[in-house]
């Protein structure tokens, strides 16, 4: 009797620990990921420190979860609408290229790790954007019809973002999803220039070089909702691809 006790017991031990391993998966952790402890007391100073640790991985990408470069960025498309205002236009742009885009630095982070909600500034000194550009609208009740190739440099941009995220659980592992993002940004400075297909060479063309640099400030608040609404959708895209390859538990364990 005192046998088939212990073997039974022996049994139900095995049981045990080989359901403790199904649920304690250890990954590893990649050399661009600096973890923060959820329950760590000074978890925005331990984020920070996070987001500074991956900034130069950044620049090259992070090919093992699919990440591109950042500095170049490359961005097949943006579409922007401004139906409001002196400037009601369509935009499309295309075949972007952005430069300086890891040259970032954090300010602040506020972070809600119960609900996976993340708040932070950065600022970014330059950004060197081209890309190519189609236009249509009212510009001052105008009509407008513009298409070429477009250059931008913002100078001093300090960017803030809100993350909402949501935990998610993808064959018996967590992940963090982004729900919602939001984007704002202000410039201290910025210029452009565009090469008009459809107006080069006339002086239509030529004097929209001069109305959008003229413009500029009031032409980026106004076309500012647009923008930023276009952006959040693309790097809420951008970011999913990292966060839905990345388990929780790799960069903010439980203990």
């Amino acid at each position: 009797m005192y046998k088939k006790f212990v073997v039974l017991l022996v049994i139900i031990l095995l049981n045990i620990c080989e359901g403790d391993d199904s649920n304690s998966t250890i990954f590893e952790t990649p050399e661009y990921i600096k973890p923060c402890l959820k329950n760590d007391p000074n978890i925005n100073t331990c984020l920070r420190g996070t987001f500074e640790h991956l900034r130069p991985y950044l620049k090259s990408g992070l090919s093992d979860i699919d990440v591109p470069s950042v500095d170049p960025l490359i961005i097949e498309k943006l579409f922007m609408e401004n139906g409001n205002g002196p400037f009601r236009i369509k935009a499309l742009f295309t075949n972007i290229t952005a430069y300086g885009g890891s040259n970032f630095s954090i300010g602040s982070i506020k972070a809600d790790v119960k609900r996976y909600t993340i708040e932070l500034t950065m600022k970014l000194p330059k950004v060197d954007i081209r890309g190519k550009y189609d236009v249509g609208g009212n510009v001052l009740l105008f009509p407008v019809r513009s298409k070429g190739d477009f250059w931008a440099i913002f100078v001093n941009a300090d960017v803030y973002a809100k993350i909402y995220g949501k935990e998610i659980l993808k064959n018996d592992v967590k992940y963090m999803r982004i729900e919602r993002l939001t984007v704002d940004f202000k410039l201290a400075k910025s210029r452009f220039r565009v090469r008009d297909i459809i107006n080069h060479g006339n002086i239509i063309g030529e004097a929209m070089n001069q109305f959008l640099n003229t413009n500029a400030d009031e032409i980026i608040a106004e076309m500012k909702p647009a923008a930023t609404a276009s952006i959040a959708r693309h790097f809420k895209s951008f970011l999913n691809n990292a966060f839905l390859r990345l388990p929780i538990q790799v960069w903010l364990p439980e203990s």
